[in-house]
């Protein structure tokens, strides 16, 4: 039997902890010092913004460089002057961070972030704020690091929320540098990576692992979120996640093509197929697509969704009410089995996620079957796991303004350390 220590006892149990506390924060420290001694510093970003073509920032690191460095590892950073629709500066600093992350393959690879610090950051203890935008991407000309510093970031007012309370603030290039969109693990662990680099990165004035963060996005930006959420205590342990909040949420990528095709938001669906088919080489595209089908994925290679303000071509616009069996060899391309083990692969709610979550769906949403949403929230619930869920009253477009507040309000809660008070588990 164990013995309860007396007062000296416990004094030196209490001293022999604390140097303990101290000898772990100084190596962690010390981690960040040479993580960021490593990290090339490259000259402020110039205007007017190169396209990420024509920037050698963009440009991927040998593969000695990334198997060197760790996940999380700033491998270049430059400041660059962040900007909200051309007119107004975003006041604060900002800088772009090149970062060693995983893809969904397991294998190094680079990923780019905006990072931004506001002015009115307080001195310590500073909150860490992940915003996950939509911007749906096969070309980096819609990568978020990009339109922030050219200012045409559509979701800009959304991260400037977060910048009004003080917060730093992280946008992710989650897609990577491919352009991976909708490869929910690439895009998890590019999330979860940023937010080590950002902790790494001292001008941020962030306190390491232990910086309590927040995650937030909608549509294309809920499969980053929710994907981080539920990789989070596999792959970033050592990091505090207090809550994740996803709006929009495509749980099966099969289930949302065959709600799309045919219908307004189609492209999206010849989008997926095309990124998909540059994740998962496996999947014979070319084999799977006419002549028409494989001019189609020429087309579409240099487009995203909804980017207006940036001027690239948009892939809903473009391939609106557009049936994907016009483009096919077969007649269902949902049922090729090699497909249907990469729509399986990259469905929601096989792991269970690591923080508090709180999801939201337009109740007259044309992209995202409602009913998928419902069951992944039963299923977190199912996993012990504090899950809140909202309808609100638009369809997809305006429910991530509609249903933004009310998941801001409960990430703010999460980091003011408030008890979560209700949720949707049963």
């Amino acid at each position: 039997m164990l013995e309860r220590p007396g007062f000296a006892g416990a004094r030196r149990l209490g001293g022999a902890f604390l140097a303990r506390w101290i000898g772990a924060s100084l190596l962690s420290l010390a981690a960040c010092h040479v993580a960021q001694a490593a990290a090339q510093a490259w000259p402020p970003l110039a205007s007017p913004v190169a396209k990420p073509g024509d920037d050698a920032f963009y440009t991927a690191p040998s593969e000695a460089e990334l198997q060197a460095a760790q996940p999380g590892d700033v491998l270049r950073y430059r400041e660059m002057s962040a900007k909200a629709y051309y007119l107004f500066p975003v006041k604060g600093q900002a800088w772009q961070l090149m970062y060693r992350s995983t893809d969904h393959k397991g294998r190094p690879v680079a990923a780019v972030t905006a990072a931004l610090l506001p002015s009115t950051a307080p001195a310590k203890n500073r909150k860490l704020y992940v915003y996950n935008t939509a911007y749906d991407a096969l070309t980096l000309n819609c990568a978020p690091s990009y339109q922030i510093a050219k200012g045409t970031a559509l979701e800009q007012a959304l991260v400037q929320s977060g910048l009004n309370k003080g917060w730093v603030a992280v946008v992710p290039d989650y897609e990577g540098l491919q352009s991976l969109w909708t490869v929910g693990r690439n895009s998890g662990q590019a999330v979860l990576d940023a937010i080590r680099a950002a902790e790494r990165f001292l001008p941020l004035g962030l306190s390491g692992a232990a910086t309590p963060a927040v995650l937030t996005g909608y549509s294309g930006g809920s499969i980053a979120s929710t994907w981080a959420n539920e990789l989070y205590r596999s792959y970033a342990p050592e990091l505090n996640i207090v809550g994740v909040a996803a709006g929009g949420v495509p749980v099966d990528m099969g289930n949302v093509a065959r709600k799309v095709d045919g219908k307004l938001f189609a492209g999206l669906y010849m989008g997926a197929v095309s990124a998909l088919g540059r994740a998962y080489p496996e999947v014979d595209v070319d084999a799977l697509t006419n002549e028409e089908g494989k001019a189609m994925l020429v087309k579409i290679r240099d487009m995203c969704a909804g980017q207006f303000l940036g001027g690239t071509p948009d892939v809903v616009g473009s391939f609106a009410f557009k049936k994907m069996a016009s483009y096919t060899t077969v007649p269902d391309i949902l049922a090729v089995p090699a497909v249907q083990q990469v729509v399986a692969l990259n469905r929601l709610g096989q792991r269970k996620p690591g923080a508090p979550t709180y999801l939201y769906n337009g109740l007259f949403d044309q992209v995202m079957p409602v009913d998928d949403v419902k069951g992944l929230v039963t299923t977190y619930c199912q996993q012990g796991v504090p899950t809140t869920f909202r309808q609100v009253l638009g369809e997809h477009i305006t429910s991530v303004f509609l249903g933004f507040q009310g998941a801001f309000d409960y990430l703010e809660a999460r980091l003011a350390g408030k008890a979560i008070t209700s949720t949707s588990c049963k």
